[in-house]
């Protein structure tokens, strides 16, 4: 049984059954070996992802930082992609900017005239306490250091900035990778888990914020994405399997009311919290 660090919390982790890492203290579950390739999307496919799946969460993002940050100013979105959030950011009054690694994405968002970064966050060398808001769409799960860009994201916000945050719930997704792994999905061809190089939980995601100085950390349920942007549902198609996602949402929602906010199923997290 391997053991390592938790890049998290320090705490021990070992593996599990799934070739992944599991730390006892925090949650996360990780990849021993990272991986870092670029996406390959079918034709179209990239458009329905970035676009028109996340729209109505691009602007439940900004309507929450509206109200946080009434005066807007600077906003740092990471893994920014083709400029999609900072392009309505920019609408409401926000001056953008982003950082993104993939080469086609960046130059597509610096061809949308956006200010593009291609290093990551913690590399950048952005001026410190320079942004009120800092977006950061599921790319905490796909970083090399997810502390370090934590801490490093705390000294760019101003005193009193925002830091808001959507990523994907391993309570959710571990379970269904091991169902995946059995052979249960086959039939349909479907594989909805979503696993990548770190795998958050709430709480984890809550250590990860307040180790690296956040204050008034909230966590929720968040919607899902709109249809099935990723093709996961094999035969089952793009309707049914969106709208099992919204069903499942309620019934998330549900149980961390039933639980007074101590369980938190869906498939995906939103966190925000303050400098």
């Amino acid at each position: 049984m391997t053991k390592q660090t938790c890049p998290v919390c320090g705490a021990a982790a070992v593996t599990t059954a799934m070739d992944l890492l599991e730390c006892g203290g925090c949650g996360l579950a990780f990849r021993a070996e990272k991986y870092f390739g670029t996406p390959a999307y079918s034709p179209g496919l990239a458009d329905g992802i970035y676009v028109s799946a996340k729209a109505a969460l691009f602007s439940g993002a900004l309507d929450f930082l509206s109200t946080v940050v009434p005066d807007k100013g600077r906003l740092l979105d990471i893994g920014c992609a083709g400029g999609e959030l900072l392009q309505a950011a920019a609408a409401r009054g926000w001056s953008g900017e982003g950082v993104e690694l993939d080469p086609q994405l960046a130059a597509k968002a610096v061809a949308g005239g956006l200010k593009v970064h291609r290093l990551p966050v913690e590399k950048a060398g952005l001026e410190r306490s320079s942004f009120g808001a800092v977006t950061v769409f599921e790319v905490f799960c796909l970083m090399d250091k997810p502390a370090a860009a934590a801490a490093e994201l705390f000294h760019l916000l101003k005193p009193g900035g925002f830091i808001y945050i959507r990523d994907f719930n391993a309570a959710f997704h571990l379970p269904l990778y091991r169902m995946e792994e059995l052979g249960l999905f086959a039939f349909l061809g479907a594989s909805p888990s979503v696993i990548h190089n770190f795998n958050f939980r709430a709480k984890t995601l809550k250590v990860l914020l307040e180790r690296a100085g956040f204050r008034d950390i909230r966590i929720r349920n968040s919607r899902p994405t709109a249809g099935d942007p990723y093709r996961t549902g094999g035969r089952l198609g793009g309707f049914l399997p969106g709208a099992l996602k919204v069903l499942y949402y309620w019934l998330a929602q549900a149980l961390r009311g039933l639980t007074l906010g101590r369980v938190f199923a869906g498939s995906a997290l939103i966190v925000t919290a303050r400098k």
